[in-house]
């Protein structure tokens, strides 16, 4: 498979991220993998993502202090790949959290295993289908649980902390995905849409259900020995209110607009990337008194490929 099928892996897997927060803290579940090596190989690698809120509740009060929360969350990863033929693949995510939340009620840390993913791939459009190489493309469509392992009950004062802050949700949840990148000679468009559909804990506590959808213009820069890709677009994502019991939380699920800059760099079997996205429009589902605002988020990634012997 030559270099130039390797944009074509613009496998951009699932961004979700639960943006769903109250003044306690919210969220960050990434599960993008960005730029990944060629089709047909299998791969595995470490990922690390870093995303911060700041929350703020107005009392308007004398008998009581207004509140605030300035949290950050960390996420690493252990991620891959193992590819069926030229067709199907299976896509695993195991995350460890560390999560610090500084607020004028509650200093607490969180740290541990939290919820894995796995999902079934399907290629519906292989780049080699084309049969031109200035013109390639690429679609896939997925499916897959994320299996309830975090710790989802972790408690501070005797009281269970907020839910976004806990390392897992304690539930068995549903996601669909799909993924379509277009590359006319070197320049290329890769969109991604998925959807994460929750399920209540044995507490009946159920995260809403999240929506995203995300777009990046690249460039494909080649070497001899390597391969460069800069890429810029827009991410999408939408959180529904989280129910307790069947009864509506308040401060909880919204929506959120960001900018994307980043690079990929390519050398042998190893893969780097880099990301940065900015927050552009945010609503999130808040009262009166309530305020959140996200701030920038990280990511960092690299990815051993190896082949798969077909």
């Amino acid at each position: 498979m030559t270099k130039k099928l390797l944009l074509l892996t613009l496998l951009s897997m699932i961004g979700i991220r639960v943006i769903a927060c109250d003044v306690c803290g919210c969220s960050l579940s990434g599960l993008y993998f960005g730029f990944v090596p060629v089709q047909n190989t299998h791969f595995v690698g470490v990922k690390y993502n870093m995303a911060s809120f700041d929350a703020f509740i107005d009392n308007d009060d004398y008998y009581f202090e207004d509140e605030y929360s300035e949290d950050t969350y960390q996420r690493f990863e252990l991620v891959g790949r193992f590819s069926l033929g030229s067709r199907i693949q299976i896509r695993y995510m195991v995350p460890y959290l560390n999560n610090v939340m500084d607020g004028s009620h509650q200093h607490v840390r969180s740290h541990g295993v939290g919820d894995p993913v796995a999902l079934v791939y399907y290629n519906l459009l292989n780049p080699t289908n084309t049969g031109d190489e200035t013109i390639m493309q690429s679609l896939s469509i997925g499916g897959g649980l994320k299996f309830p392992l975090g710790d989802y009950d972790k408690t501070d004062q005797e009281e269970i902390i907020n839910r976004n802050f806990q390392l897992g949700s304690g539930s068995l949840d549903y996601l669909v995905s799909t993924n379509y990148t277009l590359r006319y000679q070197k320049m290329g468009v890769n969109a991604e849409g998925s959807y994460k559909i929750n399920s209540a804990n044995k507490h009946g506590y159920r995260f809403g259900n999240q929506a995203n959808i995300s777009a990046n213009l690249f460039y494909y820069v080649e070497g001899d020995k390597y391969s460069l890709v800069p890429f810029v677009g827009a991410y999408y994502e939408k959180a529904g209110y989280h129910s307790n019991n069947e009864i509506r939380e308040g401060n909880t699920g919204g929506s959120s607009w960001l900018g994307t800059i980043g690079i990929q760099f390519f050398t042998g079997a190893f893969t780097f990337n880099a990301q940065y996205q900015m927050p552009v429009k945010q609503q999130f589902n808040t009262d009166e008194f309530a305020t959140i605002e996200g701030g920038d988020r990280l990511s960092l990634a690299v990815y051993l490929s190896f082949s798969s012997g077909k």
